[in-house]
């Protein structure tokens, strides 16, 4: 069933995209945050760490010239350490948030990367509604025994 959702989502967000234009924070984003659907801490936290990593890459690309594949390599290394830095400080407070961690390293970059090319407005907003749609399809599959 979990490539299936991958699959479902890959076409989701193509669908998604070539009605609105607009990329719903990556093409296999969706799917992968879906299998995540009980876990919504996880997802948020996720969303969390791509908007900071976001934020923190356009700063330092005031200072250097950061675009294209650097661009997106550079997000991903620092949703990395930013995700590294968090947990280190929520383990230092005492805060046993065991169960909240990033859904893939890479999946925080590109969601960076998309809100990077077309803003936070667009990108946040689609990923959900993407997510809402995939969702939905999951549970009518399921209440049909497919």
């Amino acid at each position: 069933m979990m490539i299936n959702i991958i699959i479902l989502g890959v076409l989701v967000s193509i669908i998604y995209y070539e009605i609105t234009d607009i990329s719903p924070g990556g093409i296999v984003v969706p799917g992968l945050m879906v299998m995540y659907i009980t876990q919504v801490d996880k997802m948020i936290y996720t969303v969390v760490i791509s908007i900071i990593t976001y934020l923190v890459v356009k700063f330092i690309s005031g200072y250097l010239v950061i675009f294209g594949k650097r661009r997106f390599v550079v997000l991903i290394i620092v949703s990395i350490f930013i995700n590294f830095l968090m947990q280190a400080l929520l383990h230092s407070l005492s805060i046993n948030l065991l169960s909240i961690s990033i859904i893939g390293y890479t999946i925080t970059g590109i969601i960076a990367n998309n809100i990077y090319k077309q803003g936070i407005k667009r990108t946040i907003p689609s990923l959900a509604i993407v997510i809402i749609i995939l969702e939905l399809i999951v549970l009518v599959y399921t209440k049909l025994g497919v």
